[in-house]
């Protein structure tokens, strides 16, 4: 009995010293709804490497030592700037937009074994913008958001924040919102 606790211990020990694995990568961000005939997919890496779901109230992101990671919006990959908070009015008035980040999941297999890197359909949020304003805002969806909520709540849960409109960061009105509105006017053009 005493070498089944010891084994027991050891391989908790190994396990729990062991460097988190990546939690995902986005390989793909999917813009639909609003005035866009078809959705937009963002696929280009240089802006896909921008923005990812693990940050914001309640993330902790961990170096492979398992010291945590200092948050900053460059380090981050925030599309959500935390640090202005809730918006206290909501855009109802604007166009939303559905957006959905798509990871690919990194399986610990052994060499000889295709692991399915299908890409999925992972977090799910809503955009909008004023065409004449320099900021959009970002919805995160909440308890009374269904599915999109239990969906992002499968990966993570943000502590007193979901089912909130918060602005866009700055890095995602830049990156995001030209290409959406490349789409929009490609669509009105046909």
């Amino acid at each position: 009995m005493k070498n089944v606790v010891y084994a027991f211990t050891l391989a908790t020990l190994v396990l729990a010293s062991a460097p988190a694995s990546p939690k995902g990568q986005t390989v793909r961000i999917e813009i639909s709804g609003a005035s866009l005939a078809t959705p937009l997919e963002i696929t280009d890496a240089a802006i896909l490497g921008r923005f990812n779901i693990w940050n914001g109230p309640g993330v902790e992101a961990r170096d492979a030592n398992g010291r945590l990671i200092p948050e900053d919006e460059e380090r981050s990959g925030a599309f959500i700037d935390w640090r202005r908070g809730i918006v206290s009015l909501q855009p109802s008035a604007l166009q939303a937009y559905h957006v959905v980040f798509y990871h690919e999941f990194r399986e610990h297999m052994h060499e000889s074994v295709a692991a399915d890197r299908t890409p999925e359909p992972r977090y799910v949020v809503r955009y909008a913008y004023d065409s004449a304003a320099d900021g959009g805002y970002i919805y995160l969806p909440g308890r009374k958001d269904g599915d999109a909520a239990k969906r992002n709540w499968s990966l993570m849960y943000h502590p007193g924040v979901e089912g909130n409109w918060f602005h866009s960061a700055p890095a995602w009105e830049r990156l995001v919102r030209p290409l959406i509105e490349k789409a929009v006017a490609a669509a009105h053009s046909k």
